[in-house]
């Protein structure tokens, strides 16, 4: 955490625990550790060297659509990623973030302090699948979720409408003395220009398209609802409305099946997008990382 501010004092306990022990153990004021801890090369320490010092490496982080934690760590202190040194990352309230993603060959302890955001990407429109907020590939790692926090998958998107039936109709013709095509003579006799005689003319209809699923909710992003399906021809179906896209860590909605026409059944809507995960495990087994979780978080991460 760190050792007390100026103007407090500081036990030996509180420096044992800073250092990663218990508070009871024996210690050499003189080692290398107390003396890295205190900024103090040589010379007897004073307590009051302390103030403020930590053991941890520590960052606090800047608002963006994502963030690499080995990237960062190295770059404040080259090779600090796979040392033993101790790290934290600060993501202060009203911080909002993208992907975040702690890579493989971690050494030492992480632990993220989380009072902002971390949001995966939204599934795109037509079944998109939302995107994981958090990718870990190193153990020893610990989240503590502040009162307000929040770790959130991506929303799915909805999925397409379907496509209305096909329709049929009849129109009559007149006798003109020739078939106009695809039609057949209706009356009596011959196509002589008589009242009676009349070419009945089939047309087939093609059903209205399906309208498009609305985007999943994700980092940047608002879901948005499905749109309506066209209107098809003479007696033939509407296209089916579009799933609406989904809030954060939750699937999108199937679009609806295309209405029915005179001819053939409207198609069924295609499924919606998955569910984004809160956070993912890739290449490390799957471990309980939530510490303090007063925060909320959508989406699987276990």
């Amino acid at each position: 955490m760190a050792l007390p501010s100026a103007g407090s004092s500081i036990s030996l306990q509180q420096v044992n625990v800073e250092l990663g022990n218990t508070g009871t153990d024996a210690i050499n004021m003189g080692s290398s550790a107390v003396r890295t801890l205190f900024d103090d090369a040589s010379g007897a320490i004073s307590m009051s060297d302390g103030f403020g010092k930590s053991s941890e490496l520590g960052l606090t982080a800047s608002a963006a659509s994502s963030a690499n934690l080995k990237t960062l760590f190295d770059n404040a202190s080259a090779g600090s990623w796979a040392g033993s040194t101790a790290k934290r990352y600060t993501i202060n309230s009203g911080t909002t973030m993208g992907i975040i993603t702690a890579p493989a060959s971690m050494g030492g302890t992480l632990i993220i302090a989380h009072s902002g955001a971390i949001q995966g990407v939204g599934g795109t429109a037509n079944g998109g699948a939302g995107a994981t907020a958090m990718t870990i590939q190193s153990a020893n790692i610990t989240i503590n979720m502040a009162s307000g926090s929040t770790i959130s998958g991506g929303g799915g998107g909805g999925g397409q409408g379907g496509t209305g039936g096909g329709g049929n109709f009849v129109s009559s013709t007149p006798c003109s003395g020739s078939n106009p095509g695809g039609c057949t003579l209706t009356g009596f006799g011959a196509c002589d220009g008589g009242d009676a005689n009349t070419y009945a003319c089939y047309s087939n209809t093609n059903g209205g398209a399906g309208g498009a699923g609305g985007r999943g909710a994700g980092y940047g992003q608002a879901l948005a609802n499905g749109s309506s399906g066209s209107g098809g021809g003479t007696s033939a179906g509407a296209g089916g409305t579009g799933g609406n896209g989904a809030s954060f860590g939750a699937a999108g909605a199937t679009g609806a099946t295309g209405a029915n026409g005179n001819r053939t059944n409207g198609s069924s809507g295609s499924a919606g997008g998955a569910a984004g995960r809160a956070i993912t495990f890739s290449g490390v087994s799957a471990y309980t990382i939530i510490g303090t979780a007063s925060g909320t978080i959508h989406g699987a991460y276990t």
